[in-house]
Parts: C-alpha cells; sequence; structure tokens
C-alpha cells in the first residue's frame, strides 16, 4: 500500500469517529510541552533563586549601560570632596569607586620624594573595585597606556608567589619544611646568587619568602618542574587578558624548559614583566582566599538627577589557588612585614615600634637592577590588615643614580593615610550617632 492511500484510509477512519487527525495528535502533545515548560520553569527558577536573580539582572544592565564607553583612570575627574565621576552622556555619569584621600596622597608622595618613575595600585579585595591609581615618570616602551596599565617593568620577586604556590598545591615543599640558603646556586653553568641580608644555611619556607631567598627559590622552581611552573604562571593571569573593562596590557612571562631559566624565573630573574594592576590583583588573591575579583573602576551609575540607575555587582575573576594555600602563604607574608623580612625597617622604628600601631600588613618586596640602563626598580605587592583584608596594594618606584624611596616606605606612607582617613570617618560617625541619641 503506497503513503498516500494509507494516509487516507487514516483521514477516513478519523472522520468516521467525527475527529481529525490534527486532534488526536495535538491533543497529547499538547499535554506533554506543557508539562516540559513546567519543569524547565522550575528548574530555572531555582538556578536562578540560588545565584541571586537580582545580581544577574543587575550584572547584564551594567555591561548595557558601559557597552562601548572607554574606561581608564583618566577618564574620571575629581568633581566633589569625596567623589571622582565621568560623563557618560546628557542623561548618565558614572561615580568613581577610586578615594580621593588615596589618590592625591598617592600624587603628593611622587612629588614629595621626587621620584622620578613610580605606580601606585589600591583595591578592595573582596570586590575589585579599585581605591587608587596613580602613577608618576614615563613609560620606557613609550606607549600610550599608563604605568598602572602597563607591563613595562619586571615582576622581581613578587614572582615568588606563583613559585611557591605551585610548590604547596603540588606538595613539592610544605609549609613547616626546612630549606636551605646556598648563597648562590649553579644550574647550566651560570649562577643564582642570594641579596646580602639572607645568611647561609637552613631557612624555613616562611623564612625564605620573607628575605626573598632566591637559592632556596630557585630550588623550589626545579623541585616543582616546568609543566606546573608554567600551569600556575597561566592560573595568575599572565600570558592572557585580566580585564575587559579597561586597556590592561598583558603581563608577559616567557619561560622555557631549561632548567636554568626554569631557576631564574621561580626566584624572580626570569624574562617576567608585570603590570601595578596585575600585581595587586596577585595580591588580592591571598587577601581574599585565592579568589581574584574583576578589577572595576565603576561604583554606580546615576542619571543627571542623581538617582542611582545601575551598582555594578563584584564578579570572580578567576580562582588560582585554593583558600587553604592562599591563607599559608598569607601567613608567611606576614613574617616579611612583622617578621625579619626585607619590609620589617620601613614599618617599624629602631625600638621596634609599628608605625601604624594595631595593624597586621602582609606582603611582598621585590628588587631589581636592570641591566641595560641604571634604574633600580622596587616592588611591594600586600594588603591589610591581615586578618581582616579590606584593602590590598602594589607599589612600583624605580630609582636612578639616586635612591629617592623605596616601594615599602610609599607603601607605609599610604597606608597611614587610608587608616587615619577610616579612624577620622568613624569618629564623625560615632559623634553623629551620639548627637541623634541626644
Amino acid at each position: 500500500m503506497g503513503w498516500r492511500k494509507y494516509q487516507g484510509r487514516n483521514v477516513r477512519r478519523f472522520k468516521k469517529k467525527g475527529l481529525s487527525w490534527k486532534s488526536q495528535w495535538n491533543k497529547p502533545c499538547s499535554i506533554a510541552l506543557i508539562c516540559l515548560f513546567i519543569i524547565m520553569g522550575i528548574t530555572c527558577y531555582q538556578t536562578y533563586t540560588s545565584t541571586d536573580v537580582s545580581d544577574y539582572l543587575n550584572k547584564k544592565i551594567a555591561r548595557n549601560y558601559m557597552r562601548g564607553v572607554n574606561i581608564s583612570p583618566a577618564s574620571f575627574k575629581q568633581t566633589t570632596e569625596n567623589e571622582y565621576t565621568m560623563t557618560m552622556d546628557t542623561k548618565r555619569r558614572a561615580v568613581s569607586t577610586l578615594l580621593p584621600c588615596l589618590q592625591n596622597a598617592a600624587l603628593k608622595l611622587f612629588q614629595q620624594y621626587k621620584i622620578p618613575v613610580g605606580a601606585v595600585v589600591v583595591l578592595n579585595p573582596s570586590t575589585g573595585a579599585i581605591l587608587a591609581m596613580a602613577s608618576q615618570g614615563n613609560d620606557p616602551l613609550k606607549h600610550s597606556l599608563p604605568l598602572t596599565l602597563s607591563s613595562s617593568y619586571p615582576a622581581a620577586s613578587i614572582f615568588k608567589i606563583v613559585t611557591l604556590s605551585a610548590a604547596l598545591e603540588h606538595e613539592t615543599v610544605q609549609p613547616d619544611d626546612i630549606l636551605k640558603a646556598t648563597k648562590r646556586i649553579k644550574y647550566d653553568g651560570k649562577w643564582i646568587q642570594d641579596s646580602s641580608n639572607v645568611p647561609i644555611g637552613p631557612i624555613s619556607v616562611g623564612g625564605a619568602l620573607a628575605k626573598s631567598c632566591n637559592t632556596a627559590f630557585a630550588a623550589m622552581a626545579v623541585a616543582v618542574g616546568y609543566p606546573h611552573l608554567k600551569e600556575y604562571t597561566a592560573r595568575f593571569g599572565f600570558n592572557s587578558k585580566l580585564c575587559l573593562d579597561m586597556p590592561l596590557e598583558i603581563s608577559s612571562a616567557i619561560i622555557s624548559d631549561e632548567t636554568y631559566d626554569i631557576a631564574a624565573s621561580g626566584a624572580g630573574f626570569g624574562d617576567i614583566n608585570m603590570s601595578p594592576l596585575h600585581g595587586a590583583l596577585i595580591a588580592a588573591s591571598i587577601a581574599n582566599k585565592g579568589q581574584i575579583m574583576k578589577p572595576s573602576l565603576i561604583k554606580q551609575i546615576v542619571d543627571k538627577e542623581g538617582k542611582v540607575l545601575v551598582t555594578p555587582c563584584p564578579q570572580v575573576m578567576r580562582t588560582p589557588i585554593s583558600s587553604k594555600t592562599a591563607e599559608i602563604i598569607k601567613t608567611m607574608m606576614i613574617q616579611t612585614v612583622q617578621g625579619e623580612g626585607n619590609a620589617h625597617k620601613a614599618f617599624y622604628d629602631r625600638r621596634g615600634n609599628p608605625y601604624i600601631p594595631g595593624i597586621k600588613i602582609a606582603g611582598k618586596t621585590g628588587s631589581l637592577s636592570c641591566k641595560t640602563q641604571p634604574k633600580n626598580c622596587t616592588w611591594f605587592v600586600g594588603f591589610a590588615p591581615a586578618d581582616d583584608p579590606e584593602i590590598a596594594i602594589a607599589v612600583l618606584i624605580v630609582n636612578y643614580d639616586t635612591w629617592r624611596a623605596k616601594a615599602c616606605t610609599v607603601t607605609r606612607k599610604l597606608l597611614e593615610v587610608y587608616f587615619e582617613e577610616k579612624s577620622a570617618l568613624h569618629m564623625v560617625n560615632k559623634r553623629q550617632t551620639k548627637d541623634v541619641k541626644s
């Protein structure tokens, strides 16, 4: 029987019963489709409820508002004593996360110490909100970007955080292991040396980070191996785009599988460059239990009357390490400042009294002399208060023949401003609350 005859016979059968073949097919299918939509609706509701539908919509609205808008520190102007804003169009303006007290303090410090080249980035580690972003001097590579967003200078010993992360998570070292500081170590016929402040002999893992022991970290990197070191280089955002809202230059890390190159890179002597914003994000990842939040300069978008249109939500950008590893490294970074680490003298006077009483600070120093030009680069990345971080910071200072200041000193000054401003604001709020009650 042909298909046409078969189809016609079925149609006649349906007509005898007073029903069309379409109604017979649609009825069960309609029921099935309704059930499917109900199930999908329940699933979607549960999904959006668990992730907070308001956050989802907020992010979507924020993206629509910011589409096509160029965001950079230069886009914002200080319009009031406590606020930076950027005009988006005739109906909207963006309120920045920048804190005028920190932004202005950074610029004043550059002038005070006559720093030839310097950059400061301060952010909230739990939200990614940028609190300060200032630079001084010219980019040696003559990029159009400000130095805060440019990876013109070597990461130096800040990269030891990456090496240690790989070693801890692949169990190459344990937190309580004792390493060796050998003054110098040789790979492929080339030497890697320690600075004069590192004594020869046994040294703890925390002590090696605090004193930035090159020989211990060179041996650690070789033990970790090329694949794992390369893996964590990528995890921390090197060789990739980190921020879509700002024109941030990629921090490059060129590491070969040769033993010396692995050792030198792990100790902070490799061909690895880093932007100050990236340095602040690395510090923030330790402060924020292993998570790097997407950096943002936008606090709110408001209309011309000041009505809030949207408040962008914090977004997790990447998670390079576990919270356990971050906690271990945080404890070791505290030794850099509080213990006998390289930053101790910048944060404590000769009698051992802290310049910022009651605030525990964690950090990592870096220093490197440029081979091609008479420049000395110093870094400090860290966060405070260490037990409950609310501010992460990266400072890069480049000195020529005359030393003007080191990154540690500038960091301390900025932290003093931040906590003094916070204390003053707390006193004002307390006084206002007391007046209301009375």
